[in-house]
């Protein structure tokens, strides 16, 4: 076995949002810390978040940020009372990065660049004297057997070994494989005993295998309601727009709603997402908004309606599906035909087949069980100086910020609570 050169006070595995704060949160306590990336660079799935702009956090009240995360969120309490998603817009404001807060909540740095983010990260571990070292992938945890300090180092893939006193793992998911998001971190906690919660794809784009949806690619559908339906009964809904694709169904919504879509389809359940189109209406009052306007419209067609009511190309595809006689004067419509062109305007039905795959997903849902983590300092239950930080854990938030914020909120305390003092008993 050959040790590199140097000891660590304390090595991070993985430069990302989370263990680039860990690293520097840890050397700004005064330890001596080593950052272990597998990559050339640090950041780089960093770089696709928000669409390139970097949606860093959200304006949401504790509460509300808690509630993001599920059942889990309160698994954060401490983490985001350490580092706040206020602590984290001064981090890049005193480091001449000023942000923005949009009137939905989210978070961006003013000039809308990743880039800039990233940028302000890697000269704040820089100039806290980490050790970086790019191009080594850790591919185990190396542990004192029968000690009360059982983390001593990590081993790479070159066969070498670096000496520690402790370990964070902040490897992320397994979403983005290309950017060295690949999942490496569950083989290491499980190596140390850790539960790792199945994987799934979260805020994740849904295919459908619905004949019409190659026709609508591109079309966004805008200010409606959009319900999960599971067998036939709703389980949840979002108000805001949904992007039809090549293989699909995407958008923001569509995005927060799939981690319920993902557990049905596990099931075996028959998904549905079901749009209502006038969400001002339910479906009775509309098909009375309708009637009137049937009774109203003189020799148009229904055909004519549709077109004018609906975007040019989801208005062949309604009609279709819905009309049986398009070419009828909407006041000859009988009350049975105009009942079932209402249900379409406020229950259109596309049935949902499967997620996209996860490496084409937002984040990973799973990962480490929370149990076996103090959510005061992040360490191992189950290991003494083993730490975890960021998507690695069993923590999946909705879109809007949350997950970067988590990031960085469970880095900073991990980095923190590593950097404490270390008692080792005297005859170790």
């Amino acid at each position: 076995m050959v040790f590199k050169q140097w000891h660590a006070g304390i090595i991070v595995v993985g430069g990302g949002p989370a263990g680039m704060m860990a690293a520097f949160r840890a050397a700004q306590c005064n330890a001596g810390v080593t950052l272990v990336e597998k990559t050339y660079r640090l950041g780089s799935k960093l770089l696709l978040s928000g669409g390139g702009r970097c949606n860093i956090t959200n304006t949401a009240a504790m509460k509300e940020f808690v509630a993001a995360f599920g059942e889990n969120g309160k698994f954060l309490y401490r983490a985001l009372s350490v580092f706040s998603p206020q602590d984290l817009v001064d981090f890049f404001t005193s480091r001449g990065l000023p942000m923005r807060n949009d009137s939905d909540g989210k978070v961006f740095p003013e000039n809308d660049s990743a880039e800039s983010v990233l940028g302000v990260l890697r000269t704040a571990v820089e100039g806290a004297t980490v050790r970086i070292l790019h191009n080594s992938a850790v591919t185990g945890i190396v542990c004192r057997q029968g000690t009360d300090v059982p983390v001593s180092g990590v081993s790479l893939a070159d066969g070498s070994v670096i000496a520690a006193e402790k370990v964070i793992i902040a490897t992320g998911g397994m979403s983005y494989p290309k950017t060295g998001s690949t999942g490496d971190g569950y083989a290491l906690a499980q190596q140390c005993g850790h539960t790792v919660v199945p994987l799934s794809a979260g805020l994740t784009a849904l295919e459908s295998d619905e004949k019409f949806i190659k026709e609508l690619q591109g079309l966004s559908l805008k200010d409606i309601v959009i319900s999960v339906m599971v067998n036939g009964k709703i389980k949840a809904a979002e108000h805001g727009d949904i992007l039809f694709t090549h293989f699909g169904v995407s958008g923001p919504r569509v995005l927060v709603l799939s981690g319920i879509v993902v557990d049905a389809l596990t099931g075996g359940n028959i998904v549905e997402l079901s749009l209502n189109l006038r969400p001002e209406y339910s479906g009775e009052t509309f098909d009375r908004y309708l009637q009137y306007a049937f009774e109203s419209c003189g020799p148009k067609t229904i055909a004519q309606y549709l077109r004018d009511a609906l975007p040019a190309s989801f208005a062949p595809v309604f009609q279709q599906r819905y009309a049986g006689a398009p070419a009828k004067k909407c006041s000859e419509t009988g009350s049975a035909e105009r009942k079932k062109i209402s249900a379409g305007f406020t229950d259109f039905r596309i049935h949902i087949t499967q997620p996209r795959p996860i490496e084409e997903a937002t984040i990973t849902r799973g990962g480490i069980a929370l149990k076996e983590i103090n959510p005061q300092t992040m360490e191992s239950r189950l290991v003494k100086g083993l730490f975890f930080c960021g998507e690695i854990m069993d923590l999946a938030g909705i879109t809007g910020g949350y997950n970067l914020q988590e990031a960085f909120s469970t880095g900073f305390l991990a980095g923190e609570s590593a950097a404490a003092p270390i008692v080792v008993p005297a005859d170790i």
